[in-house]
């Protein structure tokens, strides 16, 4: 039985001014965080790239400090493939890796910036440009972004601060606190904006597909309820087989085809109601309606045809053939073990056309009404054959 479809829509269960679900930002969370662990991987082989560019290039100086940065350099490189591997391979969480790595490049950069020819001044567009860029493109979470800088800032003050006399820092401490305090200010309002965007996007995005799985529920839901109505109301609700509606329409679609028409009608119903009373009348005619089902094949069909008369329609059959289908289910109403002994039996009345013509089915349903007639008028409970070929005048059966 297919449930009742009410008209509705997936409530809004999200935060104040926005639609969507609970669901949908979880998954959206899920997205961000498997896009830092992308992060991770996509960002390796170009870091390693531009560090390996500048090993390279320290080692083609002269001088203790060039080959010591490029040794920081090829440090960092062994760390930071390390770190990426251990994401990719093993399923480490990407947020303290990508912490690990950035304070790794941003405290080398430090010390190739005291070890560089101008003081360190060099490094400190670098620091800034490391620190902005990771809050437009890493959309880890704000708690995150927010332990880096304040790493990153610290770091840097320290070094100013407390060891200022050589190299990094030394000729502008305070000029260099503030391209770094600013870069961070920058990249700390940026991630959140850059981040919110990117988590509202995916939100409405898993919104749109789980309303668009819903519209797709609903849909079908609806569309088995109208099959359910189109089955039901073809259906005489009294017997389970087809109603006067379902006939007509059947005998629209049998045009052209050899078609075998058999009318039952119960034989002295109306004395039987008036005996038993319409509780009585009912159950009987549902019994009979089992029993049709129960009796014919598969692809022959069954209809209440009015009252207490039954048609069954036999496309391709013979009249032969008809007639013995005819016959087990007037055995079986007789024989059946609730319908025998309220002595109920049927009559039957059976024609074919060789050539069914939908546009005038009373000429098949006349002539097997007319051999029902015969039967009725030859004692009852019995099967007629209408052998004739051409419609006569319909005659009443009483």
């Amino acid at each position: 039985m297919t449930p009742m479809v009410m008209a509705s829509w997936p409530e809004r269960r999200g935060r104040a001014g926005s639609a969507s679900s609970a669901a949908s930002r979880r998954r959206a969370n899920l997205a961000l965080h498997r896009a830092v662990r992308r992060a991770v991987q996509v960002a390796t082989p170009p870091l390693v790239a531009v560090l390996i560019v500048d090993s390279l290039l320290d080692f083609t100086q002269f001088g203790s400090a060039a080959a010591s940065r490029a040794w920081v350099d090829l440090a960092v490189i062994l760390v930071v493939v390390t770190i990426e591997r251990m994401v990719r391979r093993f399923g480490w969480a990407p947020e303290p890796a990508v912490l690990t790595a950035l304070l790794l490049v941003f405290a080398s950069t430090i010390v190739e910036g005291r070890l560089g020819p101008q003081g360190g001044t060099a490094a400190v567009p670098y620091m800034a440009i490391l620190i902005v860029a990771s809050g437009l493109f890493l959309p880890w979470s704000p708690r995150w972004h927010a332990g880096w800088l304040a790493a990153a800032t610290g770091l840097s003050a320290l070094v100013v601060l407390v060891a200022p006399t050589r190299g990094f820092g030394a000729d502008d401490p305070t000029g260099v606190l503030v391209a770094i305090g600013a870069a961070a200010v920058a990249s700390g309002v940026g991630q959140v904006i850059a981040r919110r965007r990117l988590s509202r996007m995916l939100e409405q995005q898993f919104e749109l597909r789980r309303v668009g799985r819903y519209a797709q529920l609903q849909e079908s839901r609806v569309e088995a309820l109208n099959r359910e109505l189109t089955r039901t109301a073809r259906l005489d609700t009294v017997t389970g087989i087809g109603n006067r509606r379902a006939l007509d329409e059947t005998l629209a679609e049998l045009a052209g085809r050899r078609l075998a028409a058999v009318l039952f009608d119960l034989d002295h119903f109306k004395a039987f109601n008036d005996r038993n009373g319409h509780l009585s009348g009912d159950a009987a005619l549902t019994r009979v309606g089992e029993i049709l089902r129960a009796t014919v094949r598969d692809r022959d069909l069954a209809f209440r045809y009015g009252g207490e008369e039954f048609l069954i329609l036999l496309p391709g059959s013979d009249l032969a053939g008809a007639a013995r289908l005819a016959e087990r289910v007037r055995e079986a109403v007789e024989q059946d073990a609730r319908t025998g002994p309220w002595g109920l039996t049927v009559s039957a009345g059976v024609a074919v056309a060789d050539r069914f013509n939908s546009a005038n089915p009373t000429q098949l349903l006349r002539r097997a009404d007319r051999a029902l007639y015969q039967a009725k008028r030859l004692g009852r409970n019995r099967v007629a054959v209408d052998e004739a070929r051409s419609p006569e005048p319909e005659r009443a059966v009483s």
